[in-house]
Formats: C-alpha cells, structure tokens, sequence
C-alpha cells in the first residue's frame, strides 16, 4: 500500500478492487474541466476516481496506489485496464489545450515519487501523446493491448485499449519537461527542466471558459 507524502489525501468513492496483473504503469489523463472542484464532482457522480488529481497548485490523492483506480473504461477482460496495476492521474486541464509550466512540474513531482516507489521505468511503451490538431483528436493512437498489459512506464488515456478517449494530448515539450524535472523522493526539488525547445516557460492556459472537444469524457462502463 502507498501514500503520498506531499500528496493532500481525499477519498471520494474508493477502489474498484486489487490489481490483477501486469507491471505498474502511469496513466495520464485530462479532466476536461476548468477546476478540481469540478472533477471531484464528477467524479462522484460517475464513480470514476482516478488515484491523483493535479493542478498548478495542489496534488491530491483519492486512492491508494497498492490498489485499483477507476477512471478508465474496462469491457469484458482480456485486456484488464483499471486493475492492470494502473496507478492513474488526472491533470486539471484539456487535452487540446497547453497544460503550462505549474501543472506540468506538480505531474513531474508525483510522476518521480510513483516512478520510485512502484519501480516505473521513465519510458512511453506505446510511444508519446498526440496533441491536438486543429484542436481536436488528432486520431492515430497506439491502443495495443499487449504493449499495455507487458510493459510498464507511461501511457495516456489515448494508449489504453477498449478506450476512445485521447487525452492528454500533452506537446512534445509537455512530454519533455514532465520526463526531466527531476525531484527526491519525498518531493524536493532536484533539476528543473525551465528551457525546452527554444520556449522560456510554458504558460497555463486560462481554463475559465474554456470547452472540451472530448464530448464522450466522463463517460465509462464501470468496472
């Protein structure tokens, strides 16, 4: 069983239950929401918990990560997706838009500290993220069910078979900054990773009125 030391703890509907296999992986995902707030709300509503919630000021953890989060969906197995010891996070934010530099270096800070303490390696086994193109799916993800079932390392919701969602939609310079801010195990700071790709910082988007252009997110079968 694990707990985040800097993580703020907040139970809202619990595990769907043990893992069942496979080597831990880090899912990520986008609210498609402009708040914590609201991505607690839903996921109340839904049932749908991921483990993490991240935004540009405060990490929380929902569940345990010796046991099973909720927030992907999962069809008569094979292939297992919750409960393929899939340790899942989900960044306030969407996946078309740019996730800016407080964001990405609170990701990078849980990501070392989940990396540690389950034994992740800092690899992308069905390849990176697709951002956006023209602000919607760009289409073409790698959803092999046996690269996720036999690899452990970092996927996105966009990676997971018997899902259609395609967040994070993270940049080539997200993916490079949350890979290379670097901090100690309980969270202090080691390397930070300001300068990528010719940008000083990658701003946060204002996610006030912002839309998602995901319309079926939120929507999962369960178990």
């Amino acid at each position: 069983m694990a707990v985040c030391p800097f993580a703020i703890q907040m139970a809202i509907t619990g595990t769907v239950g043990p893992y069942k296999g496979g080597p831990y992986k880090i899912v990520h995902h986008t609210t498609e929401g402009t708040t914590a707030a609201g991505a607690f709300a839903t996921y109340r509503e839904k049932r749908s918990d991921p483990h993490f919630t991240v935004d540009a000021s405060n990490i929380w953890q929902h569940i345990d990560t010796g046991v099973a989060a909720r927030s992907l969906r999962n069809d008569a197995p094979p292939p297992e997706t919750n409960r393929d010891s899939a340790v899942q996070i989900e960044v306030v934010g969407f996946a078309h838009l740019p996730k800016g530099e407080p964001t990405l270096r609170n990701v990078a800070r849980l990501c070392r500290w989940i990396e540690a303490t389950h034994r992740i390696p800092r690899t992308w086994p069905s390849g990176h993220p697709l951002p956006a193109k023209n602000g919607v799916d760009p289409g073409g993800h790698n959803r092999d069910a046996r690269s996720w079932d036999e690899n452990g390392g970092h996927f996105g919701h966009c990676h997971v078979p018997e899902n259609t969602h395609w967040d994070p939609g993270y940049t080539a310079a997200e993916v490079e900054f949350i890979m290379n801010t670097n901090f100690g195990i309980l969270g202090s700071l080691r390397q930070f990773q300001r300068k990528m790709f010719g940008a000083a910082v990658l701003p946060e988007s204002n996610l006030d009125s912002a839309v998602s252009t995901m319309p079926d997110h939120g929507l999962t079968s369960g178990d």
